[in-house]
């Protein structure tokens, strides 16, 4: 009875496919929603991922992912290994699209697994082949051995003679290229060892022809300073003998002058009235001198008195100057500081309130032009269930709560740049990315809203454990134009505008509590650095059909 089922299952199963196949992809999604049966629906799925895996659109490889996904999931719900293994091994061609080496090998490997349940001979075959393909291409050889001999050993046991022979031949030719490799390897390894023990030796050779070249450079070094402190000395010594010289020139050229101009009783006579002229001038010099001693005694002593009286006058007019100088000085100080301190105090006040270029612009210029941001990224965060919560903890408790909880995302918000807080709206908090000059992309903002969702479940299972209510929360992001601005003459708020802003509220009312939801324009610009779940089109209130995602985990380095 059961392989009667079975065939007529197959039956019908061929035959829907049969007629699906004449329909686009459209229409095989808009028939996927009225499938009634898991074999109705495995068979519209299959006949879709085939279709979406020939196209080249980059949007079908995402979708065939996801219905591959969803074929995968059929199958195994309906237990039969004969389904199973052709669904891993269509979302396996999927992640190939995608080009994706890691989750193309691991459901290649699941799909040898219900081939060998099945006894799929082709499916076994296929899969081992890509398998393979992708050990070498990793030129992991021992890898490629290893998936080869297990399928030679399933046919081995089960008898496949023809299956065995190729897989046998495919074995002999893996151990072939191994071995090929490995003398290659082993080649470069020797060629390099040799290469690395010659340029070792003349590292070694140079280093002593530097060592030398140092040394005989620092006696040369020597050599010339002492050369250049005698050249100096002996130049100095040059100078003061040509001083000499010219002197003793000088004076004996006026002595040959003198003695052709006088005879030599002229000389005397010269000589002794030069005598009597030295003894009168000294006399007179002497009498000139008790004078201008006496008078330059009287006169310092009337000038010692005037200075005195003048600089004691002077002193006590300084002082009292300095006095008040010093005083209003102090004052001055005291005023400065506490200006500084003031102004400083504002200058925080107003940076805590606007990001750092509009309050620059507010202090130079008194008032912060509106601008347009083309690729800015908004954030909502909501409380689930935040009326019932309230009315449990009661009104002091949940101001409490509701503070822990917004001091706690500011202070992750603090942790990037480009991330700025714009307000918080009851229980609701919005933050936003992208507002400034530098182009950006979303992935800080999208790590700040991971980082609130891990806050909110610690602090959760902290509260529940005291047996406490606690919040949950939805957190929503979606990307495009926002104008940003400062509204308000006094208590003025910086805040975004725009339907960007209204999608993203839409987003985050449709997300789930603790988790971050994004729409399809936020997903193309992180896709390649988060791993995201495609939920499909979402009906958004007054915003029709929206693609979202929801954000599972940042992707590491290796991806």
């Amino acid at each position: 009875m059961r392989v009667f089922l079975l065939c007529l299952f197959t039956f019908l199963c061929s035959a829907i496919l049969r007629n699906v196949s004449a329909q686009s992809s459209q229409e095989l999604i808009e028939s996927l929603d009225e499938a009634d049966t898991d074999g109705e629906r495995y068979g519209i799925l299959y006949d879709l991922t085939g279709i979406l895996l020939e196209s080249g659109r980059k949007t079908d490889r995402d979708l065939a992912v996801s219905f591959s996904k969803q074929l995968l999931t059929t199958s195994k719900r309906m237990g039969d290994s004969k389904l199973i293994g052709p669904a891993a091994f269509t979302l396996a061609l999927a992640y190939q699209k995608q080009r994706d080496d890691r989750l193309t090998d691991r459901f290649m490997e699941e799909a040898v697994t219900h081939g060998m349940k099945a006894g799929d001979a082709d499916l076994i075959l296929r899969a081992v082949s890509e398998r393979t393909r992708l050990a070498a291409k990793r030129q992991n050889y021992r890898e490629a051995t290893r998936i080869n001999q297990q399928a030679l050993d399933f046919f081995t046991k089960n008898g496949q003679d023809n299956n065995i022979d190729a897989l046998r031949a495919r074995l002999e030719k893996e151990q072939a290229a191994l071995q090929r490799r490995r003398r290659e390897v082993e080649q470069q390894t020797s060629k390099l060892s040799g290469e690395v023990d010659r340029l070792s030796r003349e590292k070694n050779q140079l280093e002593g022809t530097n060592t030398q070249l140092q040394r005989e450079n620092q006696t040369r070094n020597q050599q010339l300073a002492e050369s250049a402190e005698e050249l100096a000395a002996r130049n100095e010594e040059l100078e003061k003998t040509q001083e000499q010289k010219a002197a003793v020139e000088k004076r004996v050229a006026e002595t040959r002058r003198e003695i052709k101009s006088l005879s030599r009783e002229a000389l005397e006579q010269k000589a002794i009235a030069n005598d009597a002229r030295e003894q009168l001038m000294e006399a007179e010099l002497e009498t000139q001198a008790a004078e201008i001693k006496a008078e330059r005694q009287t006169f310092q002593l009337y000038a010692a008195i005037g200075v005195g009286t003048g600089l004691f006058l002077l002193a006590a007019l300084f002082f009292s100057r300095f006095r008040v100088k010093q005083r209003s000085a102090k004052k001055l100080s005291i005023a400065n500081d506490a200006l500084d301190e003031a102004r400083k105090k504002s200058d925080e006040l107003l940076e805590n309130i606007l990001p750092a270029e509009i309050a620059k612009e507010l202090k130079e210029t008194g008032k912060a032009r509106a601008r347009q941001f083309p690729d800015a990224t908004v954030l909502f965060c909501d409380f689930v269930n935040f009326t019932a919560t309230a009315e449990r903890l009661g009104a002091e408790a949940l101001v409490q709560e509701l503070d822990v909880c917004f001091k706690a995302f500011d202070a992750i918000m603090d942790r990037y740049p480009g991330v700025e807080k714009i307000k918080t709206i009851g229980d609701a908090y919005m933050a936003a990315s992208g507002l400034s000059s530098r182009k950006s992309v979303p992935h800080d903002i999208i790590r700040a809203a991971l980082e609130m969702q891990r806050f909110l479940t610690e602090e959760g299972d902290k509260r529940r454990m005291l047996g406490l209510p606690y919040f949950t929360g939805r957190i929503g992001l979606h990307t495009g134009t926002v104008v940003a601005g400062v509204v308000g003459a006094r208590k003025f708020a910086y805040d975004i505008w725009g339907d960007t802003v209204n999608v993203a509220s839409r987003v985050e009312s449709q997300s789930e509590p603790g988790r971050v939801n994004v729409s399809g324009s936020t997903y193309e610009m992180i896709r390649y650095r988060f791993r995201c779940t495609y939920r499909g089109k979402v009906e958004a209130k007054n915003k029709g059909m929206i693609d979202m995602y929801f954000v599972e985990e940042e992707l590491s380095a290796a991806h």
